[in-house]
C-alpha cells in the first residue's frame, strides 16, 4: 500500500508538472466555442439540426453575419428562394434540382440576387429549387438529393439534378482534422458530418457524429494537447484520400440519378485551392468550369467573409446559363 501511495503521488506529482510547463509553453485547456453560424436562438441561425445531415437549413428568414447582414428566405425541405412563390410548380415544367453547399445557398446576397434565383428568371418555363446548405460537403448534398427525391419529388421528380462544386469540398467529404475544427454544435462540442473514409481498399460510409470533450479536457491543457494529437494525427487525417472519395461520390449521384431517371450534371462554382478539375477529369457526365474570378477579383467575394457577392452571382447565372443553353437543355427530354 505504501508503494502504491508513493507512485500515485510521484504520477499526480508528474502530471501537474507536465501541466505547468504546457501552460507556461503557451498550451491552453479547450475553450468551448460554438460556430457563429450555429449560434442558437438568434436572427442568424439559418439552420436545424438533422440526425442524418448533421443540420439542414430553417424554414423563415435568417440573417447573414458576412457583409451588410441582409436577410435570406428559406422555404420547407432546406430550400432558399428562387422565386416569389414557394409552391412547387404543378403544371409539368421542367424541374431542376440545385445541390452544393454555401455559395449555392447563396449565404450573404438577398434572394434574388442569387444565381438561382438568376436562372429562375433566365428560365421562365422552368422550375429551379435550391438545396444548397452552407456547411455542406457533396456527402450532405447526396443524401439529401436522395431524400428529396423520394420525398418532396414525389409526384413530379426533377428533370435534372444539378451538382454545385466547391474544391473545398473534398476535405468535408472525408471529415478531415482541418474542417473538423471548423465546426460545433450548440454546445461547442466538435462534430464529424456524414463522410466516407477508405478502409482496406473500400470506401465505407461514416455517419454524423458529435465528438464529445475528453475527461478534463476543459480543465487541462495536456489533455486538450493529446485530444488534438488524436484528432489531427489519427482519427481525423484525411486528407489524402479526398480526392478518390470525393470521385466516387459524384459518381454515386450520377448513379442514384440514372436509376430514377434523372440527368445529372455538375459545376464548379469556387476553385480557389485549384484542386477541383481532378473530381471531374474523365468522367462521362456533363460538367462545367464556371470558377477563376473569385481567385482574381477582390469584389467577387463579400468582404470580411468567404461567399461571392452580387456581381459573382451574376456571373454565376451567366456561366451557368450558356452552358445549359448549349449542352444541357438539348439534351434533357422535353
Amino acid at each position: 500500500m505504501k508503494n502504491l501511495l508513493v507512485f500515485v503521488g510521484a504520477l499526480i506529482v508528474s502530471l501537474l508538472a507536465a501541466e505547468g510547463a504546457m501552460r507556461v509553453a503557451g498550451f491552453v485547456p479547450r475553450e468551448v466555442r460554438i460556430n457563429p453560424f450555429f449560434v442558437p436562438g438568434t436572427d442568424t441561425t439559418w439552420s436545424v439540426p438533422d440526425p442524418e445531415l448533421g443540420w439542414i437549413n430553417k424554414e423563415g428568414v435568417s440573417r447573414a453575419i458576412e457583409g451588410e447582414g441582409l436577410p435570406m428566405t428559406f422555404w420547407s425541405f432546406g430550400r432558399r428562394a428562387t422565386r416569389p412563390d414557394p409552391a412547387l410548380p404543378t403544371d409539368g415544367r421542367p424541374q431542376v434540382m440545385l445541390i452544393g453547399g454555401s455559395n449555392l445557398q447563396s449565404y450573404g446576397v438577398r434572394d434574388a440576387e442569387s444565381f438561382p434565383w438568376l436562372l429562375s428568371e433566365r428560365y421562365p418555363t422552368m422550375s429551379f429549387e435550391n438545396f444548397g446548405s452552407g456547411g455542406y460537403s457533396t456527402v450532405q448534398a447526396k443524401l439529401l438529393a436522395m431524400r428529396a427525391v423520394d420525398d418532396f419529388y414525389a409526384a413530379n421528380r426533377p428533370s435534372l439534378i444539378l451538382l454545385a462544386f466547391d474544391d473545398a469540398h473534398m476535405l468535408r467529404n472525408v471529415a478531415d482534422q482541418s474542417w473538423i475544427y471548423a465546426i460545433s454544435d450548440a454546445q461547442g462540442n466538435y462534430v464529424a458530418p456524414p463522410h466516407y473514409r477508405i478502409e482496406d481498399g473500400k470506401t465505407v460510409y461514416r455517419p454524423f457524429r458529435t465528438i464529445g470533450f475528453w475527461p478534463l479536457e476543459r480543465q487541462s491543457a495536456a489533455v486538450t494537447t493529446l485530444h488534438n494529437v488524436w484528432l489531427q494525427s489519427v482519427e481525423y487525417n484525411s486528407k489524402d484520400e479526398a480526392l478518390p472519395i470525393t470521385r466516387a461520390v459524384v459518381l454515386d449521384i450520377a448513379a442514384f440519378a440514372k436509376s430514377k431517371g434523372i440527368a445529372f450534371a455538375a459545376v464548379i462554382l469556387d476553385n480557389r485551392g485549384g484542386t477541383a478539375l481532378p473530381v471531374f477529369e474523365g468522367q462521362t457526365f456533363p460538367w462545367h468550369d464556371c470558377s477563376g474570378p473569385e481567385r482574381t477579383e477582390p469584389d467577387f467575394i463579400i468582404k470580411g467573409g468567404s461567399h461571392p457577392t452580387p456581381k459573382m452571382h451574376a456571373y454565376l447565372a451567366g456561366c451557368i446559363g450558356d452552358w445549359m443553353d448549349s449542352e444541357i437543355l438539348p439534351a434533357l427530354p422535353r
